[in-house]
């Protein structure tokens, strides 16, 4: 359980389709399945959890994106350039956190991003498969549309401005764990309007710094380890 929460923490730094039409600018909802695979020790562990969180959201309007993964959640502010990590440990009695790293979508290394040429079909649109650059352990593979656009970025697609996520592929040994691979697939895909509230965080939620973060994190494998013995 504690191992599907750490890696949860660190993706967060993946039934019937909607909408068939296309659209210029896109304001809704967009919700994944996830499935996992890779080393048993972590994937038996997702029996234990809630199915709620087996899930996967992505909410945006104008410049404001959210993602969420597994309960853990990452703000886009694109015009203040600011993306906010949601660190929700309330299920390890250590309460929820923030943290902020800048964000400028016109800085970033684009040339990582490599589109193979490939297409599919999901959710009724035409889908591309790009292969981004692998960061700290973890690689990813998303296939995104151009039949609908967003004004706002996607949290963990820094470089691809302006498309939205059908398909993720993550691939991480992040943190010491166990190799192991997440699949998000759109399942439903809904425009409606996305309360301003759904995508800022907390205001009374408790700043972090990243090595603040990872001393925590190394707190909860440690403790893990010990529990096992």
């Amino acid at each position: 359980m504690k191992k599907i929460l750490t890696l949860a923490l660190v993706l967060a730094l993946g039934s019937s389709c909607l909408m068939a039409k296309k659209v210029k600018k896109f304001e809704g909802i967009i919700s994944y399945s996830v499935e996992m695979s890779g080393d048993p020790s972590i994937t038996s562990s997702m029996d234990m959890l809630p199915a709620g969180m087996l899930t996967a959201v992505f909410k945006t309007k104008g410049q404001y994106s959210m993602m969420s993964i597994m309960g853990q959640k990452t703000f886009l502010d694109a015009k203040k350039g600011i993306i906010t990590s949601l660190i929700d440990m309330s299920m390890l009695g250590m309460g929820s956190y923030c943290m902020e790293n800048p964000y400028d979508a016109g800085t970033q290394d684009q040339q990582k991003n490599v589109f193979t040429g490939e297409t599919k079909t999901i959710c009724g649109y035409k889908a591309e498969k790009i292969k981004m650059g692998e960061t700290d352990g973890t690689a990813i593979e998303v296939w995104v549309t151009r039949e609908i656009a967003i004004e706002a970025g996607v949290p963990m697609l820094i470089g691809l401005e302006g498309f939205i996520p059908l398909q993720f592929d993550i691939q991480s040994n992040a943190s010491g764990l166990g190799e192991i691979k997440i699949t998000l697939t759109a399942k439903e895909i809904k425009q409606q309007k996305v309360p301003t509230d759904d995508l800022v965080p907390p205001k009374d939620c408790q700043k972090i710094k990243p090595e603040e973060l990872n001393t925590m994190l190394q707190q909860i494998q440690n403790f893990g380890s010990d529990f096992e013995e």
